[in-house]
């Protein structure tokens, strides 16, 4: 099993990549991006993603949101081509607020989603070197993402009860739509799976559901081949690992 760590809202960003990429247990990292006003992609990556944290990004210029904890995604990515990591990068793009769409302003949305990935794409392939994946909860961000970027897998997040998937390379469960028969189905074609932990309520439901059913065939080979994202990564250590 990986371990792939989220920043807690505790912790600074700095602390967070220095511990990440320290700590050998650790495979890789997570990180919320999302899109200003003035199109800079940004790095925010607070443990909740609320609307109040995305409505302020969309809405401000880069220089805005020096007061708060946020990078952009090239300098994140240029730390780590620095540190020369090998760990895995998760980027999970964060859809802008559309509000209601209309015949007027859809075509505005659309244009700002290609910004949005055309972007990213620019971004991202000035660092080769690093294993870097990206994902969304957004399907039509999925669908520009699957088209735009050959060099690097992209995943879709599934939070709700739709599971009419998009054929992506991974699959990012939330707890609340954690399903083990599907999960299992979906490893015997060979994608990979990663699961969102980001509460102390869901590490409890996770203890309960992994370690203290052991005996079940399907956990055992979920604990052997899923990924989880959490900014608890030391106690699903301790949990799975030792």
């Amino acid at each position: 099993m990986k371990i792939i760590a989220q920043k807690s809202d505790a912790m600074n960003s700095e602390e967070f990549f220095r511990k990440a990429l320290s700590t050998n247990y650790i495979d890789g990292i997570n990180l919320n991006i999302a899109l200003t006003r003035d199109n800079q992609i940004v790095v925010f990556n607070n443990t909740s993603v609320s609307d109040a944290i995305v409505n302020t990004i969309d809405n401000s210029t880069l220089s805005e949101l020096n007061n708060y904890d946020i990078i952009t995604l090239e300098d994140t990515l240029n730390k780590l081509n620095q540190e020369n990591t090998t760990k895995d990068i998760y980027i999970n793009v964060i859809p802008f607020k559309t509000g209601i769409l209309t015949d007027e302003n859809i075509q505005q949305t659309v244009t700002k989603m290609n910004l949005y990935i055309d972007t990213l794409k620019t971004i991202i392939d000035n660092f080769t070197r690093l294993t870097i994946h990206v994902h969304s909860i957004n399907r039509n961000l999925v669908s520009m993402l699957k088209n735009k970027l050959k060099n690097n897998q992209v995943g879709f997040v599934i939070y709700t009860g739709d599971l009419n998937f998009i054929d992506v390379d991974y699959y990012v469960f939330t707890m609340n739509v954690y399903d083990e028969a599907i999960i299992d189905q979906l490893l015997r074609k060979n994608k990979n799976i990663l699961i969102y932990i980001h509460s102390d309520y869901y590490l409890s439901v996770v203890y309960q559901g992994f370690l203290k059913e052991q005996e079940n065939e399907v956990i055992t080979k979920l604990v052997d081949k899923i990924a989880i994202i959490s900014n608890y990564p030391e106690i699903i250590y301790k949990l799975f690992k030792t």
